[in-house]
């Protein structure tokens, strides 16, 4: 499986993610104890927090189990992008006839571009995830004011990645013949 994999990017790459995702859960686990009775559980635009919580096992990891799901979820997706179908026009959807002007060789291409683009934005939800879940036990317990600009740092990072993908694999499926069209 590696080997399929290791032709769209390096496998080791997944393993970011999956380090990110354990700091935010080691790092909770090992300030949980000291979290004060009153936790934020949400923030407002610049980084202030804006509703509290008590304190309890949902309030405090509910973001890194959201972050754990939706890399899981992204990860298997990509991997069946990667391993599952010889014919790569198979996961994309266009028309029979716009693939098969298109051809093996473009479809292929469109398949690795996407691939990486999951990975990376796989990557990029995770650092937030981390970051976010780090700044957010930090402001309980009164070593910072707020996560200062970092949410939308990243949700404008995870937004550009989106927006790139899309208009790259688009750009993709045109042939020479129906881009005037």
């Amino acid at each position: 499986m590696a080997h399929k994999i290791k032709a769209f990017y390096p496998p080791a790459l997944e393993l970011v993610p999956v380090i990110l995702l354990l700091f935010a859960f080691s790092y909770t686990a090992q300030y949980y104890p000291l979290l004060p009775e009153q936790v934020p559980t949400h923030f407002g635009l610049l980084g202030t927090p804006d509703a509290w919580s008590e304190k309890g096992f949902w309030s405090v990891y509910v973001l890194p189990l959201l972050g754990a799901i939706v890399w899981l979820s992204m990860f298997l997706i990509n991997l069946f992008l990667i391993i599952e179908p010889d014919d790569p026009g198979r996961m994309i959807n266009l028309p029979q006839k716009q693939k098969e002007k298109l051809g093996r060789e473009r479809l292929e291409a469109i398949r690795s571009v996407t691939a990486r683009g999951i990975m990376i934005m796989n990557l990029t939800l995770a650092a937030m995830i981390a970051t976010l879940q780090y700044g957010s036990i930090n402001v309980a317990l009164g070593r910072q004011e707020s996560l200062g600009l970092t949410a939308l740092f990243f949700a404008a990072s995870v937004l550009i990645e989106a927006i790139g993908l899309t208009v790259k694999t688009i750009s993709m499926t045109f042939t020479s013949g129906s881009q005037s069209a």
